[in-house]
């Protein structure tokens, strides 16, 4: 009864509802993307109607979460400025257009498949991509400059959801790789498409690295990070796989594009499968990273992790790397990298499996809507009336 009665409303529920959910379609949308491409089985009936299904309940997520967000400044436009002020849930702003980028890769692969409703569908998905495209710039800039000018910003404070905002890029750079392959051949989209990429990837990736570096300084000289950070350790696996995965991806479209007497396609293919490789191996050492910090974490607390909205960011860091592992394995054709990919995507696929169970209960008790925002503001008006109170 008393947990019953500590049951948020719907109201409250929608106050303290964060843009950390998008996390959920990112997750998802990476499973949907590790399932339509695994190596095994990859024309089989399951693998499509698996595809299907992780699509429409990835857009059943992503319509619910952008309505509650929606709701949420509606209805408590204060919040924003308090949100924006925020140095670390402001940065999850840009999940949203992550979780975008997802949806339109999933349902290029349905198209792909199944010839969904023809080329005006294809130009459509690729329309989408230019607005993704704009609002992953426009976001990345954007907190960056908050981060700069309106936050403040300690070394000991800092965390891997620096990194959220500028993997937007990366993000919207392997879809429009994948939009560029999937377009028929044109002396305008194609090139103009892939050009656009490279260039989101290349600023993406660049000031992804510098925060990874400065990350790794924070680790050296300030230890881990607290209990509800210490699953983001697996965030610099999002950057170094998407990364990867965007140049292999991107560099195979070249052969449908005039380069001109001076460059070869082949050349610049090769060199951005060794970047992609690099990119892979670090992304190694970070997982490794991650997993022995969370195992000195649990072994020096002695007890579980709390159940957060946190858990969904363990899934696309995770999911894209292994995307990367993956796609290497069948640019080198190589039986063992697939076999490693296959792995990946396995595990992947179960930690989704995990995090969806435990996030049924959680929901429905109301737990897992906190915001540190709405906490906040709370404990000030409650603190400004007792104040007032006593001045009474």
């Amino acid at each position: 009864m008393p947990a019953q009665l500590a049951r948020k409303n719907l109201k409250a529920c929608i106050r303290h509802f964060t843009w950390s959910w998008h996390a959920v379609v990112m997750g998802t949308g990476s499973v949907a993307a590790l399932v339509n491409r695994f190596h095994f089985g990859q024309d089989s009936q399951v693998i499509k109607i698996l595809t299907l299904l992780f699509f429409f309940l990835n857009l059943l997520f992503f319509v619910l979460i952008c309505a509650a967000t929606v709701a949420r400044y509606c209805m408590f436009p204060q919040l924003w400025p308090i949100m924006l002020n925020h140095p670390s849930q402001s940065l999850f702003i840009g999940a949203f257009a992550m979780g975008a980028a997802t949806l339109i890769n999933t349902a290029l692969a349905i198209y792909q498949s199944y010839s969904f409703a023809g080329p005006a569908f294809l130009y459509t998905l690729w329309a989408f991509w230019w607005l993704d495209a704009a609002i992953s710039l426009l976001t990345t800039v954007g907190m960056l400059n908050v981060m700069m000018r309106r936050q403040k910003h300690a070394l000991g404070q800092m965390s891997s959801l620096w990194l959220l905002p500028v993997v937007t890029l990366i993000v919207a750079s392997s879809t429009g790789g994948l939009l560029a392959a999937a377009l028929p051949a044109h002396e305008t989209f194609v090139p103009l498409t892939t050009a656009v990429s490279f260039v989101m990837l290349l600023m993406g990736l660049s000031l992804a690295l510098m925060i990874m570096t400065i990350y790794f300084m924070r680790l050296v000289i300030h230890g881990l990070p607290d209990a509800s950070l210490i699953l983001s350790s697996f965030i610099p696996l999002g950057p170094v796989g998407q990364g990867g995965f965007s140049f292999l991806i991107n560099s195979q479209n070249l052969t449908k594009i005039n380069l001109g007497p001076s460059l070869s396609a082949a050349s610049i293919e090769s060199v951005a499968f060794c970047v992609a490789w690099v990119l892979w191996s670090i992304g190694l050492i970070w997982l490794f990273i991650a997993l022995s910090s969370i195992h000195s974490f649990l072994r020096a607390r002695r007890q579980g992790v709390p159940f957060t909205v946190g858990y969904w960011g363990m899934i696309f860091p995770t999911g894209v790397f292994a995307l990367l592992t993956v796609e290497l394995g069948t640019v080198l054709e190589s039986p063992v990298m697939n076999y490693i990919g296959a792995a990946f995507s396995i595990l992947v696929f179960l930690l989704w499996i995990f995090v969806f169970v435990k996030t049924i209960p959680a929901v429905w008790s109301t737990d897992v809507f906190s915001s540190p925002c709405v906490t906040k503001l709370d404990e000030e008006t409650l603190a400004s009336f007792q104040l007032s109170d006593r001045g009474g």
